[in-house]
């Protein structure tokens, strides 16, 4: 199945388009970087609203929310207590059984749970290793 792009008025498969749109990656890319470099302002404007889109729509929570939850941890992991430098450096943990939002974890600590796919069991298996070493 095939589509031809509005920007550059090539036919191309259906792969290389988001969603339903019809302009192709390749447009909105250059667009995107067209307006990241000729208006920053107007791009952080947008990254700011679309993060925050993302918190509601992927956890629930609203900006706000997540802020309180940053002064309540002192803008440090819940687990490793490493401060966060950025937001960017900022990572929603979640039940993904119950997608109820447990804290705020650095990427390492973010990284090590999704490893274990949160099964404490296997945690356990891994502190009495590291004990035992």
């Amino acid at each position: 199945m095939s589509r031809v792009c509005n920007v550059c008025r090539i036919e191309k498969n259906i792969s290389e388009f988001y969603g339903g749109r019809y302009k192709c990656k390749n447009c909105v890319n250059a667009a995107a970087r067209k307006i990241r470099k000729e208006q920053p302002e107007r791009y952080a404007r947008y990254k700011k609203r679309a993060n925050e889109y993302l918190k509601e729509r992927r956890y629930g929570i609203t900006q706000e929310e997540f802020d309180i939850m940053l002064v309540d941890q002192n803008n440090m992991c819940k687990i490793c207590n490493t401060e966060f430098k950025t937001t960017k450096d900022t990572h929603i943990d979640h039940c993904h059984d119950t997608n109820i939002v447990r804290g705020l974890l650095c990427n390492n600590c973010n990284l090590a749970l999704g490893q274990f796919n949160d099964n404490t069991d296997n945690m356990d298996n891994a502190i009495r290793y590291l004990q035992n070493s």
